[in-house]
C-alpha cells in the first residue's frame, strides 16, 4: 500500500468541560455532516527519545475497526500548524495492530533510524483513549474537519493520565485561513452561551512525552533565533513582519497555555518578552501603521500590559524584597513581605483570567489570520537595515545625554530605546556582518541589564511604601535604595558612552 507525505494543518483549541453540550449544539456545526467513533492511540520511540529530539511522532492507531499508522515530523508553531504526516495502514498480528516500519521507506524515519550505530529499540512509551466526534464543513474555498475529543492520555507503564478534552481544526483542503474563519464561528461572539475555547499549543503526543517522562512542561523561551529563523537579507520587511508577528503569537500561545496550570514566574516572562519582540518588529517595520490593523496592535498592547503588572509583582517579590531583606533584616520585612505576595497573587489572578477569556482568543486567532495575508510591496531588510538601525541608536542616546540628571520616568524610556536597538538589530542581523552585530548587541545586553536592574528599583520604590504604615519602614527603603541607585546610574551612564563610541555594524 502506498505511503502519502500531505502536510498537516490544523488548528487546535483547549474546550472547557463544561461546555461541551453548547460546542455540540454549535449553529455552526448544525448542518455538517456528523460522525462519532472511539479512537485508540499507542506512540513508540526509543529509550532515549530518538525521535522526540528529531521532532518526530510516532503513533499506531485503532480507529473504525481499522488499524492505521502514522508519523508526523516537524516543529508545531503554536496553536496554528503546519507539519509533515505519513500514514499507511499498519500491520495486524492476531487482530492487533504492528508498526511495519518498511511501509516508511520514503518518509524521514527511515533516514533517521538508519544514520544510528546500533538498530533502535522503538517501543509503547503512551497511548491516548478519547470519544472523537467530527463534522465536515465544507464552503466554497475549503473543506474542514472539526473534531471534538474527549479522553485521556496515559503512561504504558504506570498510573499517571491527563485528561483531554479539546477541538481540533483541520484543513483537508482549500486555503488555512478558513480555519481562524471557522473558529470564529464557533465562538459564536454574538451569541450568550460561547463555548469557552482557548488556542493551544502542545500536541497530545507533547503532553505524553511529558508524561512518561516525569518532565514537566516548560516555558519557552522567547529568543531571538526563533524570530528570525528563515530571513535573509533579500527577505522584504512586509515578509519578515509576518515571520516575527508569527513566531511571537506561538511563543506566547504556548505559555499561556501552561499559565492556565502553572504557578510560574517564568512562564510570565516569556510571554511578555515575545509581546514585546512583536510590538517592537511592527513599530520598526510597520512604522506608518499601514499593514498591521490598528485593532491587532491596540489588543497586542492590553495583554502586554497585563503580562507587565504580573511580570511586575514577580520581580519585587523574587529579586527587590531578598535584597531589602538582606539590607535591613528579615523581622522588619516580613509583613511586607507577605502585602507583596498578596498583590503578586491578584496580579497572578488576573493575568490568568486574562489569557482564558474569550477576549485572548480572539487576539491570537486576529494574530494569525493577518500572518496569513499577502504582504505587500516592500524593501528589503538590507536595503532597510542601515537607515531604521542609525534612526533607532539615534534616538537611544539622544534620550540618554545627561543620563545621571535624567528623572526615573526619563530612565525608564532611555531603558525602552535600549531594548527596542537590541530587538531591531535582531531581526536586521541577517543583513549585518555577524561579528561586528554580536558584539554591538553584548554590549547593547550589557546595558540592558543595568537599566532593568535601576528600573526594577524604582518601580519597586513607587509601589512598596504603599503597602507600609511604617515612616521607619519607609525611610529603611528609601535609605537602602539611595545605597544601590548611584552605583546603577553611574554605570548606566558609562555603559551608554562606551556604546556611543562603538563602531556601528551597520
Amino acid at each position: 500500500m502506498p505511503v502519502f507525505a500531505p502536510t498537516e494543518t490544523e488548528l487546535k483549541l483547549r474546550l472547557d468541560p463544561k461546555h461541551v453540550a453548547r460546542l455540540r449544539n454549535s449553529a455552526a456545526l448544525a448542518a455538517a455532516p456528523r460522525s462519532d467513533t472511539a479512537v485508540i492511540n499507542v506512540y513508540f520511540d526509543t529509550a532515549d527519545r530518538l525521535l522526540q529530539r528529531h521532532s518526530m511522532a510516532l503513533r499506531v492507531r485503532q480507529i473504525d475497526g481499522r488499524w492505521l499508522q502514522t508519523l508526523k515530523s516537524g516543529d508545531k508553531r503554536g496553536a496554528l500548524s503546519q507539519r509533515g504526516e505519513w500514514e499507511t495502514a499498519a500491520r495486524v498480528v492476531r487482530g492487533e495492530g504492528r508498526l511495519d516500519l518498511m511501509r516508511f521507506a520514503d518518509a524521514p524515519l527511515s533516514e533517521l533510524l538508519a544514520r544510528q550505530k546500533s538498530k533502535p529499540q522503538l517501543r509503547a512509551r503512551f497511548q491516548t483513549r478519547f470519544r472523537r466526534t467530527q463534522w465536515l464543513i465544507e464552503g466554497a474555498d475549503a473543506l474542514i474537519e472539526v473534531a471534538l475529543d474527549i479522553g485521556e492520555i496515559s503512561v504504558v507503564s504506570g498510573d499517571r493520565r491527563e485528561a483531554i478534552c479539546e477541538v481540533e481544526l483541520e484543513l483537508k483542503k482549500g486555503n488555512p485561513a478558513a480555519l481562524i474563519e471557522t473558529a470564529f464561528e464557533l465562538l459564536d461572539l454574538k451569541g450568550k452561551a460561547r463555548p469557552a475555547l482557548t488556542p493551544v499549543a502542545r500536541s497530545k503526543a507533547e503532553r505524553g512525552y511529558q508524561l512518561a517522562c516525569h518532565q514537566p512542561a516548560t516555558a519557552i523561551k522567547a529568543s531571538a533565533k526563533g524570530f528570525v529563523a528563515g530571513l535573509t537579507r533579500q527577505t522584504t520587511t512586509a515578509d519578515a513582519l509576518r515571520i516575527a508577528l508569527a513566531h511571537g503569537v506561538a511563543v506566547l500561545t504556548a505559555n499561556a497555555e501552561l499559565l492556565l496550570q502553572l504557578d510560574d514566574p517564568e512562564l510570565v516572562h516569556q510571554a511578555r518578552v515575545a509581546l514585546r519582540r512583536v510590538r517592537s518588529a511592527i513599530r520598526l517595520l510597520d512604522a506608518e501603521a499601514r499593514d498591521v490593523p490598528p485593532a491587532l496592535s491596540r489588543e497586542l498592547r492590553w495583554l502586554a500590559r497585563a503580562l507587565g503588572a504580573a511580570r511586575d509583582w514577580d520581580v519585587i517579590v523574587d529579586q527587590t524584597l531578598p535584597s531589602l531583606v538582606e539590607a535591613i533584616g528579615a523581622k522588619s520585612v516580613s509583613a511586607l513581605q507577605v502585602k507583596a505576595g498578596q498583590r503578586r497573587q491578584r496580579a497572578r489572578t488576573k493575568i490568568v483570567q486574562a489569557v482564558g477569556s474569550a477576549r485572548y482568543c480572539v487576539l491570537v486567532l486576529n494574530a494569525e489570520y493577518w500572518c496569513m495575508t499577502r504582504a505587500g510591496d516592500a524593501p528589503s531588510l538590507g536595503d532597510s537595515a542601515a537607515a531604521s538601525l542609525q534612526d533607532a541608536a539615534k534616538r537611544l542616546f539622544k534620550a540618554g545625554r545627561f543620563f545621571s540628571a535624567l528623572t526615573p520616568e526619563r530612565r525608564h524610556r532611555v531603558r525602552i530605546l535600549a531594548k527596542r536597538l537590541r530587538y531591531a538589530l535582531d531581526l536586521f542581523a541577517v543583513a549585518l556582518p555577524k561579528q561586528a552585530t554580536a558584539q554591538y548587541i553584548e554590549a547593547l545586553a550589557q546595558l540592558q541589564d543595568v537599566l532593568g536592574r535601576l528600573n526594577d528599583g524604582s518601580v519597586a520604590l513607587t509601589v512598596l511604601p504603599q503597602l507600609s504604615k511604617s515612616d521607619r519602614m519607609k525611610e529603611s527603603m528609601q535609605n537602602w535604595w539611595s545605597s544601590i541607585e548611584l552605583e546603577l546610574v553611574r554605570d548606566s551612564e558609562s555603559r551608554l558612552l562606551q556604546l556611543s563610541k562603538m563602531d556601528v555594524p551597520w
